[in-house]
């Protein structure tokens, strides 16, 4: 797994997980608003400079590569910041490491869907093969983020995910749908562990509005804020009050 790290000499680290379609650079608005804290960014198999292995068990792979880069870097507990698909492997390694984790902020959270929005998951499952990517990012990028106002992360997302081979956003749309059934495991496992946790949408996140607020009432301690006039890619498209959110949670963890 390839990450970076910004060591701004300090105690504390924040571990950034990036979308589908992202990489490391997905995360350039925030660094410079981070600078109280050592700052990991990854990238997920398949994505930035990552390669993919066509295996099984992607999404604890992942976890565990994430794990394995904080021993190498004799990186302790994290405050994990993510992103989309990359709610997912936060999930996954709070529920597998929690001893590894201070606090977790879920942005444009993918998990906790209704029954269509599982229907539609299982509809892409099974297109994703037969639609060539050039046709099929598109397509999904404007369904996520059909607004005028979401153009620059709907941009970003088109740009970024052409780069990616058609077998590593197929692996992690099947991983986006699978582990919505995990769901239960995951929360019961930060309730257990009070961590703290934040959840950040954006109004006009039309997929996953519902199933945000319905993720705050299952999990008593944690915060959601809504962006308005925002669509999914939150951290893009109103980078500086995202920024300003996640600031003024990592200081009351």
């Amino acid at each position: 797994m390839n990450y970076k790290i910004y060591n701004n000499n300090s105690d504390e680290w924040v571990l950034l997980i990036h979308g589908l379609g992202g990489s490391i650079n997905t995360w350039k608005y925030q660094i410079k608003d981070l600078n109280e804290y050592n700052v990991l960014a990854v990238d997920l198999e398949g994505h930035g400079g990552s390669s993919l292995q066509k295996h099984r068990h992607l999404l604890t792979r992942s976890a565990s590569d994430i794990k394995d880069i904080l021993d190498k870097e004799n990186i302790g507990k994290v405050h994990v910041i993510s992103l989309s698909l990359g709610t997912l492997v936060a999930m996954e390694f709070a529920y597998l490491y929690r001893d590894r984790v201070r606090s977790i902020v879920l942005a444009g959270f993918v998990l906790n869907l209704g029954i269509g929005l599982k229907s539609l998951l299982a509809c892409l499952e099974g297109i994703k093969y037969i639609v060539p990517k050039r046709f099929f990012y598109p397509l999904f990028a404007h369904l996520m983020m059909p607004r005028k106002n979401h153009k620059r992360s709907r941009d970003f997302f088109i740009r970024e995910s052409i780069k990616m081979r058609s077998a590593a956003f197929r692996m992690w749309l099947g991983e986006l749908f699978r582990t919505q059934f995990k769901m239960s495991r995951y929360i019961a496992a930060l309730e257990e562990n009070k961590l703290p946790v934040m959840l950040i949408s954006g109004q006009e996140d039309y997929f996953f509005v519902r199933s945000v607020k319905k993720t705050k009432k299952m999990i008593s301690a944690a915060s959601l804020c809504f962006l308005e006039k925002c669509g999914h890619v939150c951290s893009i498209e109103k980078y500086n009050e995202f920024n300003g959110l996640v600031v003024n949670f990592l200081h009351s963890t």
